[in-house]
């Protein structure tokens, strides 16, 4: 059996871009242990090139084969994320993802209005998630341990990959990419849910693909899922954009003048309870998620990204030229916000934590993987 990667040039670009964004967190947080983050760095690409050479070239496995390494690699990487989430205390590390959702509920349950209440990182940090997804991580708080959705997401996502790509082959391909990725690891680390979120959606669009729903077809489930992902963030519905734009463009005037209005609904019912919380103060209007997830735009950059959107989401033609396009216009539009960031602060860099987020790049990397794993090509 041979395995290569077709569509070489894509493909690098592809490979570039992760190995960049896994770069980053090297860079950034191994010199803070005092180990040289360029000598890091470069044993990671190196054990990374001989990782992918092994796995592109030639495995001469059976299919039972990697289902057995698949499951126990799932296994493994289960068992170290119970062990992160155990030795590491989350009040010692500078990311609040986890406290703006676990706070979130501590406020709800104490009758007070959530929203206003700060992380444990700064008074001036508060939760930006909207209401549907803090609904979501409910369980999980419940557990006493919001961390807990890590272990769940990556259990849902083993289950879909299989599902989607059909073999064990391919679905290990992707999990094994991920499983050597820093800026993952990072996510487990830092409790985040960022990730998570991305993981819904991408699992979302890798349902549509594969049972060919899209708004021709699927009107009604396309407008309630883009309703739902609107109601847990705002960067969230950059993927689905992308996927339903072109089939949005064919749909009757009657049907576009709808679609918009139902998702706009749906998002909006999630927001009553905390618009009607104080209507004496009317305090939703001063203090609410968009401010939080809005705050660092710029109007100018935003055009013309959206201008990309357009031009990215007109050009892609099957699912492969999808996942690339869309990880891609991610990549660049998280680049963006951060570079704004920097020039907005009159200084820093990509590794200011005080300026500069650079998480957000994560939320390309299933798409990444995903094209990385479509174009893979396996010859018996």
């Amino acid at each position: 059996m041979n395995i290569s990667i077709v569509n070489s040039k894509k493909s690098i670009i592809q490979l570039v871009l992760f190995l960049s964004i896994n770069a980053l967190y090297i860079l950034k947080y191994v010199s803070r242990t005092g180990f040289n983050p360029y000598l890091a760095l470069s044993i990671y690409l190196v054990l990374f090139l001989i990782f992918f050479g092994v796995y592109i070239k030639t495995l001469k496995i059976s299919e039972k084969a990697y289902k057995f390494i698949y499951w126990g690699l799932i296994i493994l990487m289960l068992a170290s994320i119970s062990v992160l989430l155990i030795a590491i205390d989350p009040n010692t590390i500078r990311v609040d993802r986890w406290s703006a959702l676990t706070f979130f509920w501590d406020s709800i349950f104490q009758g007070n209005y959530p929203y206003a209440t700060h992380t444990h990182v700064s008074v001036t940090n508060f939760a930006s998630p909207f209401p549907l997804w803090h609904l979501m991580m409910l369980p999980f708080y419940l557990l006493k341990d919001v961390g807990t959705e890590l272990i769940f997401f990556l259990i849902f996502l083993a289950y879909v990959l299989k599902y989607y790509f059909s073999t064990y082959r391919k679905s290990l391909f992707f999990l094994s990419m991920l499983c050597i990725s820093p800026a993952y690891w990072w996510e487990i680390a830092a409790r985040s849910d960022g990730m998570s979120n991305a993981w819904l959606v991408f699992i979302i669009i890798l349902w549509l693909d594969k049972n060919n729903r899209n708004l021709s077809n699927s009107f009604a489930i396309g407008a309630l899922i883009c309703g739902i992902i609107a109601s847990t963030r705002l960067s969230a519905l950059l993927p689905l954009a992308l996927f339903f734009f072109q089939p949005y463009l064919k749909l009757s005037v009657k049907q576009k003048i709808l679609f918009p209005i139902i998702v706009f609904c749906i998002a909006l019912i999630s927001f009553l309870p905390f618009i009607f919380w104080d209507t004496n103060t009317w305090i939703f209007f001063s203090r609410n998620p968009f401010m939080s997830q809005t705050g660092n735009g710029n109007i100018y950059t935003l055009i013309i990204m959206m201008a990309l959107g357009l031009i990215l989401a007109l050009k892609w033609k099957n699912v492969e030229q999808f996942f690339f396009v869309t990880s891609i216009f991610i990549f660049l539009f998280m680049l963006s916000a951060q570079i704004m960031r920097i020039v907005n602060a009159g200084e820093g860099n990509l590794f200011s934590d005080a300026i500069c987020d650079i998480s957000y790049f994560n939320l390309s990397l299933p798409y990444f993987l995903a094209y990385l794993t479509t174009t893979l090509n396996i010859q018996h």
